[in-house]
């Protein structure tokens, strides 16, 4: 699939973690593409890294070239090894051209001041809802 066959969306994390527990952890998710993007919920699912999904049907569609900024208040349990996988990813189901889709945002993990999880996006994949059901 071409990157014109998919929902364009840019993410950067925004300021530092705050809080303490739970952290407070904020990204800009932008609209990159030529057509409008409906983001519909946003959830953290991973151990290291947990936020439970957020409703976003509410949320004005995304204009291209426009962005929204989401926040997430995230369980953050480091791992005790650090030969253990810490692999958190951001879930995005959104709305574009008519179908659903999720956008999956891989995050590179490193610990802050005072052990503030310190987040930045390493890779994003969209894949169309239902898409393996014909497999």
């Amino acid at each position: 699939m071409n990157q014109a066959e998919t929902p364009q969306l840019t993410i950067a994390s925004v300021g530092v973690a705050s809080g303490g527990g739970p952290w407070r952890l904020s990204f800009s998710v932008g609209n990159a593409g030529v057509a409008p993007v409906q983001l519909l919920e946003a959830w953290m699912p991973h151990v290291v890294l947990r936020a439970p999904a957020q409703n976003c049907a509410s949320m004005p569609a995304l204009a291209p070239g426009t962005s929204v900024e989401l926040a997430f208040s995230v369980d953050y349990h480091p791992r005790k090894d650090a030969s253990e996988p810490a692999n958190p990813f951001v879930i995005l189901r959104v709305r574009w051209r008519g179908a659903d889709w999720r956008v999956l945002i891989q995050l590179a993990l490193s610990h802050g001041d005072g052990g503030a999880p310190v987040v930045q996006p390493a890779l994003t994949t969209a894949h169309r809802v239902g898409f393996s059901a014909g497999l």
